[in-house]
């Protein structure tokens, strides 16, 4: 999405602090998996994992802690009542992956280059790949058709770990705050992750050539390029426009 985000996330890790969606995003995730595992009601564990993550530091975007207990509860219960009877067969919980992606000599850097898949699955059925949201709007379902990274680099793990084969069918079970629940289906194959491939390589060759003393290229044109979503936009972005630089306003 951005290349000097990426870069930040290196040299600066301890920057990256969570804001109060993505901790209700990390309860709510943490009672969803205790309900499929039979380890306690969904509920009760997204409130206690939301004790715990509520002492620790979080950027405050706009959600009280009020807000957040209802919010973990009401889309615990969307999830229960609404996708997961949608489920199937469940394989896999909170399932970890590594795997290799890609494997070439690379002749700009001289080197033979392995690049490694590293993640964890919500949850791996027998027919789909799962991913739960919590979003604060719908998913549109062609653009995430058309330009997710998540569905392929999940897809391309499956297939690596002998799960499924392609095309492999990626679900996100979306839990929207004030809202209902939406299953999104995405489906990826053999060509999904060859761009995949061909998009990163660029990234690993600046990372060998330039290294990463120096800011790599900038991308202001997504959504995450904001202090909300980004945790160094005052160091880059942020630094040169203020927020009433970005903010619409009336002609005088």
């Amino acid at each position: 999405m951005c290349a000097e985000r990426g870069r930040q996330a290196i040299v600066r890790p301890e920057w990256s602090l969570p804001n109060d969606a993505t901790i209700l995003g990390t309860a709510v995730h943490a009672g969803i998996a205790a309900s499929l595992v039979g380890a306690g009601e969904s509920t009760k564990v997204a409130k206690d994992e939301l004790d715990r993550l509520l002492q620790e530091p979080f950027q405050r975007v706009k959600y009280e802690n009020e807000e957040l207990y209802e919010f973990s509860t009401a889309l615990c219960r969307k999830w229960e009542k609404e996708i997961a009877p949608t489920l199937g067969d469940v394989m896999f919980v909170e399932k970890e992956f590594e795997f290799l992606l890609d494997e070439y000599d690379d002749p700009v850097i001289g080197k033979r280059v392995y690049l490694w898949g590293k993640g964890t699955i919500d949850c791996v059925t027998k027919t789909a790949v799962w991913d739960w949201k919590t979003a604060a709007r719908k998913y549109s379902p062609k653009d995430k058709q058309s330009q997710a990274v998540q569905p392929t680099m999940y897809a391309a793990a499956s297939v690596a770990e002998g799960w499924h084969e392609y095309p492999v069918w990626f679900k996100y079970g979306v839990m929207i705050r004030g809202g209902s629940a939406q299953v999104v289906s995405i489906h990826r194959n053999e060509s999904h992750a060859d761009w995949l491939r061909e998009q990163v390589r660029p990234l690993v060759r600046t990372a060998c050539l330039v290294g990463t003393d120096y800011s790599w290229v900038k991308n202001d044109t997504h959504y995450l390029c904001s202090a909300t979503w980004c945790s160094w936009w005052s160091i880059c972005k942020g630094s040169k426009l203020s927020p009433e630089d970005i903010t619409p306003k009336e002609q005088a």
